[in-house]
């Protein structure tokens, strides 16, 4: 069910700025304001801004900072959030997202938040429940499994190597910071031991929740301080902050019937999900799947390979196929990716980009042509995204709604596609039918 909600005041009035480290991130925190009402906009660079911000209004940075240094992705979102600081107003809020399985600079980019805020106290909660993400006893779980026992260990750019929240902060801050229990989030006087904690020197604390009901209250507590602490977390907090803090409306979903068109679709996350969810479609509909053996951009012909690949999916888009891209075929792959830059002396991240920036130019090559018009551009990997956005010369991206509960929609800024209809996701989110309702989404309606 794809739903799209035209923007309305704000209950409050109160400024927001969200800061994320990669763009499908900041696609699934906005997709929460969206459904309360406001006008979101993610905006890929801190100057030139390209949303006005104001009362109905978020501003969401997106500083593709994940892969990079702790000093670099500090630099990254010190510049956003003073880039930012009109909506950071004494009454307004700022939400530091993260990744729900902890990868990423979480240390240095909450620590430069809060001396660039010159806040005093971080309340970290990456838990997603509804998605099976929860934190208990200060460790991260996925669908009940320690998240150094699942795929998100062995990310082939940004692994893993503890579970626990406060070990992963430790390695890049020295703030004090304090685990606070279920027990304790669900008593009485959490908000007075928020007070108390941070009256003695704590700067960090990160909060066990295993519900949707815990990360209320969470905010509640939080709203309730006499000063705005940071928030940090995902998709579960940004969704509780937003209930909270926002009245939502009530419009037509604005949906229109349309001529069907087939979906290009760019799965550069080599997750385990994300696979499934392509053999899924295969068992429904007919679809052509181009396959990329990524080692090979390494090599002497990867122009050729990008020619050849465009012609590839040109074709299909042509004869009106839905056409997958794909960057996995197998479980091996991840393991032959590591031990090649091993051999090689690439490092994760270099691989990463390379791949990024290949998939972008493949598809700036394939819609540069006028004969090619897909129904929509679906993009899974917050890096592949931004880099495809970035290839068609778009400097931000409008949310106006979701499909399938996790795949935020919307329209480029600033592009000659900007018509087009782009979904994306992050890698590891969604069940196995998720690319298979935005394929119905696709084929059946599309809003305005």
């Amino acid at each position: 069910m794809a739903k799209t909600v035209t923007h309305t005041a704000l209950q409050k009035s109160a400024g927001l700025l969200v800061i994320a480290d990669d763009f499908t991130g900041a696609n699934d925190t906005g997709v929460a304001l969206v459904a309360q009402g406001m006008s979101v906009c993610v905006q890929f660079d801190v100057t030139g801004s390209v949303v006005k911000v104001g009362t109905g209004h978020a501003l969401i940075y997106s500083t593709d900072s994940r892969a990079m240094s702790a000093e670099d992705a500090a630099e990254k979102v010190t510049q956003a959030v003073l880039a930012g600081s009109p909506v950071s107003t004494e009454k307004g809020w700022v939400f530091k997202k993260i990744d729900s399985t902890l990868r990423g600079n979480l240390g240095a980019e909450t620590e430069a938040v809060l001396m660039a805020l010159d806040c005093p106290l971080a309340i970290i909660a990456p838990a997603v429940p509804e998605l099976g993400r929860v934190i208990k006893d200060g460790l991260c779980y996925v669908n009940g499994r320690l998240l150094t026992e699942t795929e998100f260990a062995t990310d082939p750019k940004t692994p893993v190597s503890t579970a626990s929240v406060g070990a992963r902060l430790a390695e890049q801050t020295s703030l004090r910071q304090h685990h606070i229990s279920l027990e304790v989030l669900r008593s009485g006087d959490f908000q007075a031991q928020l007070f108390a904690l941070t009256a003695s020197g704590v700067r960090i604390v990160v909060a066990d929740s295993q519900s949707a009901e815990d990360l209320n209250l969470i905010i509640h507590a939080a709203e309730s301080l006499p000063f705005r602490p940071l928030l940090v977390g995902a998709s579960g907090l940004s969704h509780a902050l937003a209930q909270h803090c926002l009245t939502p409306q009530t419009s037509p979903e604005n949906i229109t019937e349309r001529t069907a068109a087939p979906l290009l679709a760019v799965v550069g996350s080599m997750s385990e999900i994300a696979e499934q969810q392509i053999t899924f479609v295969q068992q429904h509909r007919p679809v052509s799947l181009i396959d990329i053996d990524v080692l090979r951009l390494f090599s002497a012909d990867s122009d050729r390979l990008l020619t050849t690949l465009s012609a590839e999916i040109r074709h299909a888009v042509a004869e009106g196929k839905h056409c997958f891209i794909r960057t996995r075929q197998s479980e091996e792959q991840r393991h032959s990716v590591a031990q090649f830059c091993q051999q090689n002396h690439i490092s994760r991240p270099q691989m990463g980009g390379r791949i990024a920036a290949f998939l972008g130019q493949l598809i700036q090559n394939v819609l540069q042509q006028p004969e090619t018009k897909p129904g929509g551009l679906y993009l899974s990997g917050g890096d592949i995204a931004l880099a495809v956005a970035r290839a068609l010369g778009a400097k931000g991206f409008e949310i106006k709604g979701q499909i399938a509960g996790c795949v935020p929609w919307g329209f480029l800024l600033d592009s000659p596609l900007n018509r087009l209809p782009v979904m994306t996701k992050a890698g590891g989110f969604g069940t196995e039918n998720t690319l298979f309702e935005v394929l119905r989404f696709i084929e059946e309606k599309l809003s305005d």
